[in-house]
C-alpha cells in the first residue's frame, strides 16, 4: 500500500487553515499577521520523520521539480515495495502561498535549493540523501516570493528571518547526519 501525501503547508481546501505542516510565522486564516503576531507561532512538523520513525519500509520526500526523475523513481520504488510505503510530495498551492501560478515549478526547485524542502529516502530504516545543493540558497530567496511571508521583510523583522535560517539550517544539517553525509 503507498500513501501519498500532498503537502501544501496549510489546510488549504477549507479556507488557508494552519496545520501542523503549516511553517513557522506564515499568515493564514486561522494565524493571521497583525499588531499582536507574526503568523503562526510553532515550527512545521516533519511529516516524513515521524512516518520514518514508524519503521515503514519505505518512505521518500519529494516535489515537482526538474525532469520529475526523482518523483518518478521514488513513486516506482513505493510501488514496488513489499508492505507499507510513504511519500510526502511538497505540492505548493498558489492561492494559500499567494504566489503566482506560473511559478509553481520555480517554488519547488527554491524550496529544495534552500533545503526547506529536502529531497530523500528511507529505505528499511537506512536514510539516502537524493539530492545536495551544489550552493545552498539562504530562505530567504524561498521565502520573499511567497505573500504568506511578505511581513519577514519588513524593517524590525529581521531577527525572525534568521530564527528561519537557523531552524532550516539546523534540519538540514540533522539529516546530513542521518544519512551519513559529511555536515
Amino acid at each position: 500500500m503507498v500513501y501519498v501525501c500532498y503537502d501544501n503547508g496549510a489546510y488549504m481546501n477549507t479556507g488557508i487553515q494552519r496545520s501542523s505542516a503549516t511553517p513557522k510565522f506564515a499568515d493564514t486564516t486561522t494565524s493571521p499577521i497583525g499588531k499582536d503576531s507574526n503568523g503562526k507561532i510553532q515550527g512545521r512538523k516533519e511529516l516524513a520523520d515521524i512516518m520514518a520513525a514508524h519503521n515503514i519500509p519505505y518512505v521518500a520526500q519529494t516535489t515537482f521539480i526538474g525532469n520529475f526523475k526523482d518523483l518518478h523513481e521514488k513513486s516506482e520504488k513505493a510501488i514496488y515495495t513489499e508492505g507499507a510505503a510513504f511519500l510526502n510530495v511538497l505540492a505548493p498551492c498558489p492561492r494559500g502561498w499567494r504566489y503566482s501560478p506560473e511559478k509553481l515549478m520555480e517554488m519547488c526547485k527554491l524550496a529544495v535549493e534552500t533545503c526547506y524542502w529536502p529531497l530523500f529516502e528511507v529505505i528499511n530504516g537506512e536514510w539516502k540523501l537524493s539530492y545536495r545543493p551544489k550552493n545552498k540558497l539562504p530562505i530567504t530567496e524561498f521565502l520573499k516570493e511567497q505573500g504568506r511571508f511578505a511581513h519577514l521583510f519588513k524593517p524590525g523583522n529581521e531577527h525572525l528571518l534568521v530564527e528561519m535560517q537557523e531552524e532550516v539550517d539546523r534540519r538540514w544539517e540533522a539529516l546530513l547526519k542521518r544519512c551519513g553525509e559529511e555536515v
